[in-house]
């Protein structure tokens, strides 16, 4: 069993490091149609229909497994589901001449920022890396007002850079606070660091930066650049904060909560690029 575990532990890390190689190549290709873009997009949102209805049928199979892991395990693969249709429904409103639109809604930053961890638990686990999630993540922070999918993006990007940079061993730590202009996540490692030549150029697109992932992940060079995209359309910041040997941390910030401001429903929908409702 531990075997077979392995194995498909394995087929899904290479599954994963073709895939970065596509994107990069991808970027390379001049501009294709947009029925080639339209046919895509609806065939990947019905090939993701089917994965998504078999983990949910598996999930209510497996209710009464006794191996917590099990359960974890299809959760991350629920949450990443969810996430890749998000992310095919915005190419297809794109695809159709229209303007993806975010869904903003009340979050409480402290359960996504569990729901990460634990999709990056066995990512970790290979390399024996603690995930860390601080003490302050567990006391009294407020709500936010975000889009849950795009800012899962966000920070499944730190995460999982900062466990593909972090030398075996080594641990990582997510903290949650609140400051003046909003509510903050801190991800901190234990990798090489960031040169200050490197931390000018951190989010542009394409540039791969001095560190090399320490087991032979792939890097594409897109995912910062695009991390802060999102971002910003959340009206929030991103930033990093780096010495050379001692680690880095990321930190990025989205708007708390405010009911004068957001209103008292729980879920709204807006559409444009920005942190708080239509008037």
């Amino acid at each position: 069993m531990a075997d077979e575990k392995d194995r498909i532990a394995s087929l899904l890390v290479k599954a994963r490091a073709d895939l970065d190689d596509a994107l990069f190549e991808m970027e390379k290709l001049p501009a294709v149609s947009q029925s080639a873009v339209n046919f895509a997009a609806h065939t990947l949102g019905n090939f993701l229909s089917v994965t998504g209805g078999t983990a949910e049928l598996l999930k209510l199979e497996l209710a009464d497994h006794p191996d917590p892991q099990v359960h974890k395990w299809l959760d991350a693969l629920i949450r990443a589901t969810e996430l890749m249709t998000h992310t095919v429904g915005q190419l297809m409103n794109t695809a159709a001449g229209s303007e993806a639109q975010l869904r903003f809604e009340k979050l409480d930053l402290r359960r996504l920022v569990r729901q990460s961890c634990s999709g990056y638990q066995r990512a970790a686990d290979r390399k024996q890396i603690q995930l860390i999630i601080g003490a302050a993540a567990s006391v009294d922070v407020p709500q936010v007002w975000t889009d849950p999918v795009a800012l899962a993006s966000v920070l499944d990007n730190l995460l999982a850079n900062a466990v593909k940079y972090s030398f075996p061993g080594k641990r990582i730590w997510l903290n949650i606070f609140a400051d003046e202009a909003g509510v903050v996540c801190r991800v901190r490692d234990e990798g090489p660091g960031l040169s200050a030549e490197d931390q000018t150029r951190l989010f542009e697109r394409g540039v791969r930066l001095t560190p090399r992932p320490t087991a032979g992940e792939v890097s594409t060079g897109y995912g910062l650049a695009v991390a802060k995209e999102w971002i910003e359309k959340l009206a929030g910041t991103i930033w990093c904060e780096s010495q050379l040997g001692r680690g880095s941390c990321f930190f990025l910030r989205v708007p708390a909560y405010r009911q004068e401001l957001h209103g008292t429903d729980p879920i709204a929908r807006s559409g444009y690029w920005g942190g708080a409702r239509p008037a």
